[in-house]
């Protein structure tokens, strides 16, 4: 596996450019303002096939360029379904933060739901279902590389909001508590913002943490 990360837009997203290097086929994770731009160049250097575009959730600094990565890679855009209703219409969560930028309403080609499993080349992720930041969050887990993409269910030192709509921070505990903590220690999380970490550090580091483990 060969993971290309950037940090894009005004909110500072990471957004994820992930490749099975023998087959050539590569998904991209979160779409987040300036993304096709930066990807395009990446993408025709390296000649990769995007096979998906797959938005943990629907908040729209994750699925700003949805619909440029589409026309760019052909890709199918993957989330799970309760969050499809933000990728057909962003509007209100975005003038709720008074965010002026415009974005392009996309349909999902095809839903994500708990249990699911996507293939890459011959990587495997398996899809957990972990709301509390968003009622459709959704983490990729490939057991094999011991990679973890979790959008904004947890950072390094921090987890994710839980103060508008569609938030629950007793949700959100229970979603890192059965999909993230379960995980083994050296498990590496590529979260929606900041740096890499590991499931172990945050079991010792994140305060967050310490509370969801009591």
């Amino acid at each position: 596996m060969k993971i290309h990360s950037f940090v894009c837009g005004p909110l500072e997203n990471n957004v994820y450019l992930v490749a099975d290097e023998a087959s050539g086929d590569a998904m991209i994770v979160d779409a987040p303002f300036d993304a096709a731009a930066t990807l395009g160049p990446v993408l025709r250097e390296h000649k990769l096939t995007v096979r998906y575009i797959v938005s943990t959730h629907g908040h729209f600094d994750h699925i700003a360029e949805n619909a440029a990565l589409k026309r760019l890679t052909g890709a199918a855009i993957l989330c799970h379904p309760d969050d499809e209703p933000l990728l057909k219409d962003p509007s209100p969560m975005m003038r709720a933060f008074g965010f002026g930028q415009e974005v392009e309403p996309v349909k999902a080609d095809r839903y994500l739901n708990h249990g699911d499993t996507l293939t890459l080349g011959k990587l495997t992720f398996r899809v957990a279902h972990c709301p509390g930041h968003a009622r459709g969050h959704i983490v990729l887990h490939e057991p094999t590389e011991k990679v973890c993409f979790c959008g904004d269910v947890i950072f390094a030192g921090s987890v994710g909001r839980t103060d508008f709509p569609g938030c629950s921070w007793e949700t959100l505990a229970t979603s890192i508590r059965d999909h993230i903590l379960t995980l083994p220690d050296d498990t590496k999380l590529f979260s929606g913002h900041g740096q890499a970490t590991t499931v172990g550090r945050e079991k010792r580091m994140n305060p967050f943490v310490e509370q969801i483990l009591g």
